[in-house]
């Protein structure tokens, strides 16, 4: 057996034992926030790459570019007022309002088992044209649908600690009368003060707070890539007829399947 056959074999094992890995991780992945969906061969991957506006493979293989604050609706915080009468005083009475938060979907790509042309990648050598391809193992084409639905659920996961968790809060204060006080915008800041109490200090009662505070749970999947644990490489090249194949591989820092939601995106 050659040297190049034993790097093939150990590649394909490495690929294998993580698949194996991200199989029995016994997290399930629950992609709220959206669907990853496969690119199939031979132009889905050059797709991805035209998609993430880059010339080369890239981190990962795969694409999920998470949407920011400014496509959510936000939660609203409104209370009607009501008054009492009690001799000469009157008590001023707030009510909340019924508010509502939806999760928006994402974005999400990733190759399709099979050989990807590699967009701007041809060759003339002693009049023969080579076409050059990414080649996509199902295992690796499973290990980058995982990956992007790892970004799909941190995505998902910075939704519920914020927006989600807002709205459930204030609905929650539905049906309590808040005061009395002694005008009705001071009975709204009882149930202002109230709401406050309710969620994490982290968050507090101001919308453009909120709106901050989701934006940095959303930029924390970015940890995934910028770590290596989607890291993807290629290695070395083959020769099959008038295809120069460039075989997808796992590098030693890849993680995916390995590291929950719960560890990367948090307050």
């Amino acid at each position: 057996m050659d040297n190049m056959s034993r790097c093939r074999i150990t590649i394909l094992e490495r690929i294998q034992s993580i698949a194996r890995e991200a199989e029995a991780s016994g997290e399930h992945i629950l992609a709220r926030a959206g669907t990853t969906k496969p690119q199939l061969p031979p132009h889905g991957m050059g797709v991805i790459v035209a998609k993430g506006g880059s010339g080369s493979l890239g981190f990962s293989g795969g694409l999920t570019p998470i949407k920011h604050s400014g496509s959510f609706t936000t939660p609203v915080f409104m209370t009607k007022t009501s008054a009492v009468r009690k001799g000469y005083v009157v008590q001023h009475f707030a009510e909340v309002l019924p508010t509502s938060a939806q999760d928006i979907e994402h974005d999400s790509f990733y190759p399709d088992a099979g050989d990807h042309l590699r967009p701007g990648m041809t060759q003339t050598i002693n009049k023969i044209t080579y076409n050059h391809y990414w080649r996509i193992t199902p295992e690796i084409s499973s290990l980058i649908r995982q990956g992007e639905e790892e970004h799909l659920a941190d995505a998902a996961r910075a939704f519920e600690l914020t927006y989600k968790l807002i709205a459930d809060t204030i609905n929650g204060m539905i049906g309590t009368k808040f005061g009395p006080n002694g005008t009705p915008g001071a009975a709204t800041q009882t149930a202002e003060a109230e709401l406050a109490r309710k969620l994490p200090n982290v968050l507090g009662p101001d919308p453009a707070n909120w709106a901050k505070v989701l934006d940095r749970l959303l930029d924390q999947t970015l940890v995934r890539d910028n770590s290596g644990w989607h890291s993807l490489v290629t290695a070395p090249e083959t020769t099959e007829g008038d295809k120069i194949v460039h075989l997808v591989t796992v590098t030693s820092t890849t993680r995916v399947g390995q590291v929950a939601s719960s560890q990367v995106v948090n307050y």
